[in-house]
């Protein structure tokens, strides 16, 4: 499994704004300490807006031809960040596949209603049949959902057992999903990576107890390395309870 995260702690792969990219690259900082990038939109714009504020700025197709080999981007309008707009967003979001599913450096990305399982099934199938360059395909409209519900089982284990492409990448699942995803990435040899910025709260009672239910500058890393080693003991504990 691959997990991205900000660049304020150490890991080999980075979730960074787009904003942000443009701007670095910009002073030519170096990205090659990382192993992959990829380069987030800014959805939480879409919680006061039904548009992004830089699209205007850029040319996607211009931006997608500058991207490195092990850069990617998407361009997605997850429906979870504003109820209100969900059918526009649903549509924009395929509208870009449509234009952009044959570009390498592009994450495909699957939205549809929120929390609505056959909904997901429906996009999922459509995405699921294009022919996408990148072999990635993203899962969007979870990354809100704080706990493993049985909407995010049964959306998961349907995208894994039925995915046309060589990885699946989910945005800020939860942390009781990310083991069982591992699970299904494993049983149907599918590549996982994952984004999230969710380690920033406490996830054991001894980071609670040494520093409060958030993290700062300081202890950034120690909450992010101790989230990556709850996340391999729970696979290893489903791993164990399945033999």
């Amino acid at each position: 499994m691959k997990f991205f995260t900000d660049k304020t702690v150490k890991n080999d792969y980075l979730l960074i704004k787009i904003t942000d990219y443009l701007r670095l690259r910009n002073k030519h900082k170096d990205f090659s300490k990382w192993k992959e990038v990829i380069i987030d939109s800014g959805v939480y714009e879409l919680k006061k807006s039904y548009e992004y504020s830089w699209i205007n700025d850029i040319n996607i197709q211009d931006f997608l031809n500058s991207l490195f080999n092990n850069h990617y981007f998407s361009l997605d309008y997850p429906s979870d960040m504003n109820l209100n707009y969900q059918k526009l967003f649903i549509k924009k979001s395929w509208n870009n596949a449509l234009k952009y599913y044959n570009h390498s450096q592009y994450i495909t990305t699957v939205q549809y209603k929120h929390n609505d399982f056959w909904n997901f099934v429906e996009w999922f199938d459509k995405y699921n049949e294009l022919s996408i360059k990148s072999g990635i395909l993203g899962l969007g409209n979870m990354c809100r959902i704080k706990y493993f519900t049985e909407f995010l089982e049964n959306s998961l284990d349907y995208a894994f057992s039925n995915c046309n492409h060589s990885r699946i990448h989910i945005y800020g699942l939860c942390l009781k999903g990310i083991p069982f995803a591992v699970k299904l990435a494993n049983r149907y040899n599918i590549e996982l990576s994952i984004d999230s910025t969710k380690w920033t709260k406490a996830c054991s009672e001894n980071l609670k107890n040494k520093y409060s239910l958030n993290c700062n500058k300081q202890n950034r890393q120690e909450f992010f390395n101790t989230y990556l080693e709850l996340i391999k003991k729970r696979i290893s504990f489903l791993h164990e309870k399945k033999n």
